[in-house]
């Protein structure tokens, strides 16, 4: 009678949260020390970035839903650079999108992937550690006044206006002081929403989860991120502005793109006019370490 009582209590786990119990496993017992590696051997920032990494997934099930592999590789990059699953602090963000790939017969095939993105205060808090002296960014509405000429920008605002009685955002600026230097960029709203639609794999206006979605991001924080990414060439390379580099182009579909044109080209070689991919490749691969971070071990989860 007992058994039956506890067979009727018994609660089936649904296929997103089966993955996320296995994904949360794998971090316990095989990722663990790599974590605390990253936190200098915190422990409790280890326990906490666990933690909210569960709740993430929770969040989100469409990350759990994604190739296992590339969620761990995920989470595991956003440790590397130091920061934490939440979608409040606004450093970043595990998104799931569908990739196309060619299987072995040589057909299109998509699958569910995760990715992390760097969003617009992790980046603020990378060039900072680049040696930025100062950052200030701002969204100019359709009511403010402001003109841009030769590199300067002056914006006033009406401070009796809310943020809706200043109008509909029509674009985004960002100014850094470097070496004591001051330097300003702008773009236009049409042209930031016409680069996030071209090259970003999250964008989507309307998508729950989408980092592009004004819902989630009332502060347009994504605009902001768009233009602080013109000032990347000025800065001063180190290992985790190269990694968030990477992660960031992995997010863009042109990383999709690489490989098409590569292959594309193979019937255009001629001598050293088109290096082959294999050169590319192995000159690649030796400078791997500059541009990839953390990843996890193969076959490293039961599906």
């Amino acid at each position: 009678m007992q058994d039956n009582k506890k067979q009727e209590n018994k609660v089936e786990l649904t296929i997103q949260e089966k993955k996320a119990l296995s994904i949360n496993n794998q971090f316990m017992t095989k990722y663990q020390n790599k974590l605390a590696n990253y936190f200098n051997g915190n422990k409790e920032k280890t326990l906490k970035f666990l933690s909210a990494m569960s709740m993430d997934m929770e969040r989100n099930p469409d990350i759990a839903l994604s190739d296992p592999k590339s969620v761990i590789d995920a989470y595991l990059n956003m440790a590397f650079l130091g920061f934490m699953p939440s979608q409040i602090s606004g450093e970043c963000y595990v998104v799931a999108y569908n990739n196309k790939y060619k299987d072995e017969k040589g057909e299109w095939k998509a699958k569910k992937v995760a990715q992390l993105q760097v969003g617009y205060q992790g980046w603020v808090t990378l060039f900072y550690k680049a040696g930025i002296q100062k950052i200030t960014s701002d969204i100019i509405r359709e009511k403010d006044i402001f003109s841009y000429s030769n590199g300067e920008l002056k914006h006033e605002i009406d401070l009796t206006l809310s943020a809706e009685e200043r109008g509909k955002p029509i674009g985004a600026y960002v100014r850094i002081m470097y070496k004591d230097q001051e330097s300003v960029r702008y773009m236009n709203g049409k042209d930031i929403l016409a680069h996030a639609q071209k090259f970003s794999k999250s964008f989507d206006p309307n998508g729950k989860y989408s980092p592009w979605n004004s819902a989630n991001d009332p502060e347009l924080n994504m605009w902001r991120k768009t233009v602080l990414k013109q000032f990347q060439k000025f800065l001063p390379k180190n290992e985790t502005i190269n990694l968030a580099m990477h992660i960031d182009n992995q997010e863009s579909t042109l990383a999709e793109r690489l490989p098409n044109a590569i292959e594309q080209s193979k019937s255009l070689l001629m001598g050293n006019f088109i290096k082959s991919p294999n050169e590319t490749n192995k000159k690649t691969k030796e400078n791997q370490d500059e541009t990839q971070g953390p990843e996890s071990d193969q076959g490293h989860l039961d599906e």
